[in-house]
């Protein structure tokens, strides 16, 4: 028995489709350019954050995800 969560792969469009409705919805992006919260380079601060906000629905963490071969990310643990 693995302790390892189930991985619906139906949903994962679903929620990446709300996540990005919900930032263009509320403005989150320009929210944060207005405080402050810029990238100089590297992965796009959009990609990081949808990222963290739909891992929330999913596989709960990127740990689980990079331990069961199945994490997607565009970039390394220690971006995240």
């Amino acid at each position: 028995m693995s302790s390892l969560p189930s991985f619906d792969t139906e949903n994962k469009p679903k929620i990446a489709r709300s996540v990005e409705k919900f930032f263009k919805d509320y403005k989150v992006m320009e929210l944060l350019r207005r405080c402050g919260l810029r990238k100089s380079k590297g992965i796009p601060l959009w990609s990081i954050l949808s990222y963290i906000f739909s891992n929330v629905f999913p596989d709960r963490s990127m740990y689980m995800q990079q331990k069961s071969g199945r994490c997607t990310a565009g970039f390394s643990k220690n971006t995240y």
